[in-house]
C-alpha cells in the first residue's frame, strides 16, 4: 500500500518511549486552530514555495498547465484548488523555492527506512511511531507498515485525534504497544469551535479503547485562554480515571510551525496569543499528580 509522507524524523524521544523514529501521513478530518504541521491537513498533496530563495523569474508559471500561479508584488501565489501538483513548476524552478511537502511511499519503503534506526530502538527500548496528520483516515497502510515492524521485534506507538471509525482503531490495536491519545476539549461544542470536529466519536473510541487493555497516554495540548482552564483539565482527569488511564501528558503552546503556514499561504490564527508561564503549567501537573495519575510536561 502507498500513503503520502511529509517527513520521517529520527531520533524523536517525545513520541512515545525511548528513542523513536516518527513517521508522519498526510491528511487529517481536524482543522485544529493551534496545528503546527499544517502540511499534513490536506489529504491531496501540495507545495511549499520559499519565498527567500525565489527570484521571481516567472518560469514556474510559464511551465504551469493549469494556471494556478500568478505573480503579485514579485511573490508568488499559489491557488492551490488549481494546482494538479504535476510537478512542472519544480522542475522549471532554478533555485529549489518550490518543493512537494510529501512524497508517496509504501508501506515497505517507509519500513526500511525506519529499521535502519533498530539499533536505537534496542538500546533505549524504542521504537516508531506514527503520526499525523491523523493515522485512522491512512489506517491500512498503518495496520501494514506496523505489521512489519512487530514482525521484527520493534515496538510501536500511534499518535491520534482518536476521530475515525472504531473498527479500524481495533484492528490497528492489535499492532499498536502505545496510543499517544489526543483529549483536546472535554466539551463538545468548544472542541467544535477549536477543532472543527465535536468530541462525541473521540470520547466513545477511547471508551472503547481502553477496553482492550492497550497502554494508552493521554495528551493535552495545552492552548492559552482556549482549553487550559482548570475546570477542562479536571473533566479530562476524570476521562483518564473512568478509562483507567494512568498517564498524562500536557504539551505546552509553542508556535514552531508558523514558518510552515508561511511556506504554504496560510493565515496562522494564533499569532498574537500569549504563552503560560511554566509555573502555572506545574500547577496543573500537581493537580493531574493529585489523583495518581503521572504527568509529563512536554511529554
Amino acid at each position: 500500500m502507498e500513503a503520502l509522507i511529509c517527513d520521517i524524523e529520527h531520533y524523536a524521544i517525545h513520541d512515545g518511549p525511548g528513542i523513536r523514529t516518527v513517521v508522519f501521513l498526510k491528511g487529517c478530518p481536524l482543522r485544529c486552530l493551534w496545528c503546527s504541521n499544517p502540511e499534513t491537513q490536506r489529504g491531496k498533496n501540495q507545495l511549499y514555495y520559499s519565498d527567500v530563495d525565489c527570484i521571481s523569474c516567472g518560469r514556474c508559471i510559464l511551465s504551469c498547465e493549469d494556471e494556478a500561479l500568478i505573480l503579485v508584488d514579485g511573490k508568488l501565489k499559489i491557488d492551490h484548488k488549481k494546482c494538479t501538483t504535476c510537478g512542472e513548476c519544480i522542475k522549471s524552478c532554478p533555485t529549489s523555492s518550490l518543493k512537494f511537502v510529501a512524497e508517496n511511499m509504501t508501506a515497505q519503503e517507509v519500513f526500511e527506512e525506519v529499521y535502519k534506526d533498530e539499533i536505537f530502538y534496542r538500546q533505549s527500548l524504542g521504537g516508531v511511531t506514527v503520526s499525523g496528520g491523523e493515522v485512522l483516515m491512512n489506517a491500512d497502510f498503518v495496520i501494514e507498515l506496523l505489521t512489519m515492524c512487530k514482525e521484527n521485534y520493534i515496538s510501536t506507538a500511534v499518535e491520534t485525534s482518536g476521530y475515525g471509525e472504531i473498527e479500524k482503531l481495533k484492528e490497528l490495536s492489535k499492532v499498536t504497544d502505545t496510543f499517544l491519545f489526543d483529549i483536546k476539549h472535554t466539551n463538545s461544542q468548544s472542541h467544535k469551535e477549536l477543532t472543527g470536529v465535536p468530541n462525541e466519536v473521540i470520547l466513545n473510541n477511547l471508551k472503547e479503547l481502553s477496553r482492550l487493555n492497550k497502554q494508552i497516554i493521554i495528551r493535552i495540548p495545552l492552548i492559552p485562554g482556549l482549553n487550559d482552564d482548570k475546570e477542562n483539565i479536571s473533566k479530562t482527569i476524570k476521562i483518564a480515571k473512568e478509562n483507567n488511564i494512568n498517564e498524562i501528558h500536557i504539551l505546552p503552546y509553542h508556535t514552531l510551525g508558523m514558518d510552515k503556514y508561511k511556506r504554504l499561504q496560510k493565515e496562522y490564527k494564533l499569532k498574537d496569543l500569549d504563552k503560560r508561564d511554566l509555573g502555572y503549567i506545574e500547577t496543573l501537573k500537581a493537580m493531574v499528580e493529585e489523583e495518581n495519575i503521572k504527568c509529563i510536561i512536554g511529554g
